[in-house]
């Protein structure tokens, strides 16, 4: 400002979201900005009269419901996104890495958790996001990067979904020279875990988002503690199983499938476990027509008898 020109010209913004007290902490974007112009150079009137605040009237009340939905929409946004991509598929990841060595049933569990289950949850988690950017009347819509990730995640998920079942039809229908380990299978697993790391950083993206939009600093301190926690002991728990690796190695040289009797179809493709033959059980009744009038002690006929063939040898060592 100059004596000559007593105007001052000034810029004003506000936002909605109060900063926390430490130094460190995240500021948020203007609401709504703009400028004025101040003429210092007038005189003060002798009478400076008062303005009443102004009621608040039933648009005030609807502006502040629709703030308040709008909130509660983005939080089952995130709790159902949370719950799907960071609890559920993890699960489903965690169950495939210890139990395969353990029992058959690993496979069912894996479906189950992240098929059956995570589906509908993470489908409907990402609806409510969609809703919620409709909502204001998408002025916000693939404008940042948790959206654009968003979209990304979900891809990948249905991707996961689809490999998934292209593996297991595959399975059923597989041939004795196929491998354990087929390209579709070891791209499952790297989509998998590529899955989860991105859904960590999603949801520290929407908790930030969150936290700026509606300045709720007590929710978020403790999500906030939850993910730094979680994304710590989920990567344990998963490397912890990899010590699992030589055991399902061993087992697979072996054609062994844990909790499940091993059968060896005679042709190819033949996965009914029929009957070829059938033997009496009563063994000392086959050994006595065996031995005819040979005169040698029962119990030391048995032993070279069982000896003498090759499955049941194998099964004594």
């Amino acid at each position: 400002m100059s004596w000559s020109d007593p105007t001052e010209h000034l810029i004003w913004a506000y936002g909605k979201v109060r900063p926390e007290k430490p130094t460190y902490s995240e500021l948020a974007q203007h609401y709504i900005a703009g400028s004025l112009k101040l003429n210092l150079g007038g005189t003060m009137p002798e009478f400076v009269p008062t303005v009443e605040p102004a009621p608040h009237t039933d648009q005030d009340m609807s502006i502040t419901s629709e703030h308040d939905k709008h909130q509660k929409i983005i939080i089952m946004h995130g709790l159902l996104g949370s719950i799907g991509f960071l609890i559920l598929l993890p699960a489903g990841v965690l169950s495939a890495r210890w139990g395969r060595t353990f029992t058959s049933k690993w496979l069912r569990a894996h479906q189950t958790i992240n098929q059956t289950i995570a589906f509908p949850v993470i489908t409907l988690g990402w609806i409510i996001g969609l809703i919620s950017v409709f909502s204001q009347e998408g002025r916000h819509l693939f404008d940042d990067i948790h959206q654009i990730t968003g979209v990304l995640l979900v891809t990948l998920y249905y991707l996961q979904i689809a490999l998934g079942r292209y593996i297991h039809r595959r399975r059923e229908n597989s041939t004795p020279t196929m491998g354990p380990h087929p390209p579709s299978n070891v791209l499952h697993v790297i989509l998998g875990l590529a899955t989860i790391a991105i859904a960590f950083y999603q949801v520290l993206s929407g908790m930030r988002e969150w936290k700026m939009s509606a300045g709720d600093s007590h929710i978020a301190h403790w999500c906030h503690l939850l993910w730094k926690i979680w994304v710590i002991t989920l990567p344990v728990a998963y490397l912890a199983g990899l010590v699992l690796l030589r055991r399902q190695f061993f087992q697979e040289r072996l054609g062994m499938n844990p909790g499940v009797n091993n059968y060896i179809p005679l042709f190819p493709g033949d996965s009914d476990n029929r009957t070829v033959f059938q033997v009496s059980n009563d063994s000392d009744e086959v050994l006595n027509k065996s031995l005819g009038n040979v005169r040698i002690p029962q119990d030391v006929a048995k032993k070279d008898l069982e000896s003498s063939l090759p499955l049941l040898r194998d099964q004594r060592t």
